[in-house]
């Protein structure tokens, strides 16, 4: 693998990523937030500030990435320049991504499975079951661990632990009759596993924790748990708000409001 090189391909099939919606998933991330003309600048600062400071005094070799989608909430100008290498890690590399940091050579863009396999599995489940009515059980789809290509001196976990299965369970409870309990399995072994990636010492996790819906209309507010496990106590911890959609259009009706949690590992 050479540096020089502005993005790999770790093997994720192109139909895979379209049949389970990760094109289009991102196509939309970026136009809300054009949508929504300005309404996510304070979360995104608060998120870069954070990382800005996680990192700050430090000398690092590799930084690594997961979750850098279209690096909006990314100090990535100032992490290449305190880090030999920054890694971008996520299941889709957009191509101003990659135009972007085209002139970067100490900054790479890696398309890879960061669930560890889990995409790959829940695809084959779903034609398992296709064929033969089989479902695949929970731990059979994620049964492996994901690493990046190179030892990290510092892991940024970057608003991906709550969605890390969300596309997932979703493309799988279309087309298998997966219960409510074991949907709930595959997100929960998926968060596990991705917090398992984090070195004490050496990692910090920005993630939203809870989706509150406030009736535009004046009708009562709704909250929903976005995390199928207990985050640890850290000392260097920060919450914010993060005014996700003002519109009322990713819940008709609704502005959606997400609480965020930022913790140094």
């Amino acid at each position: 693998m050479k540096n020089a090189l502005k993005t790999f391909e770790r093997r994720i099939p192109a139909r895979v990523l379209r049949g389970i919606g990760f094109h289009s998933e991102s196509r939309g991330l970026i136009d809300r937030y054009i949508q929504v003309d300005g309404a996510w600048d304070e979360h995104l600062a608060h998120t870069r500030e954070f990382i800005t400071r996680a990192v700050a005094g430090r000398r690092l070799n590799n930084i690594v990435v997961l979750g850098s989608g279209w690096l909006l909430d990314l100090p990535i100008w100032e992490l290449a320049e305190q880090a030999d290498h920054v890694w971008l890690y996520d299941a889709f590399q957009p191509a101003q991504v990659i135009h972007k940091i085209r002139k970067h050579r100490n900054i790479t863009a890696v398309s890879a499975d960061i669930t560890g396999g889990c995409l790959l599995n829940a695809w084959h489940a779903v034609r398992q079951y296709r064929r033969n009515g089989t479902k695949a059980e929970p731990e059979s789809i994620c049964r492996e661990s994901f690493r990046p290509d190179v030892e990290p001196d510092y892991i940024i976990s970057l608003n991906l632990l709550s969605q890390i299965g969300i596309m997932i369970t979703g493309y799988l409870v279309k087309h298998v009759p997966y219960t409510p309990e074991e949907i709930e399995k595959i997100n929960r072994l998926l968060q596990q596993a991705h917090l398992k990636l984090l070195v004490p010492g050496r990692s910090c996790l920005i993630t939203d924790v809870k989706e509150t819906y406030v009736d535009l209309t004046g009708g009562p507010a709704a909250t929903v748990e976005n995390l199928q496990l207990e985050l640890p106590d850290r000392p260097r911890n920060q919450t914010w708000e993060w005014n996700f959609d003002p519109l009322g259009e990713y819940k008709p009706g609704k502005r959606t409001v997400l609480q965020v949690v930022a913790l140094e590992w």
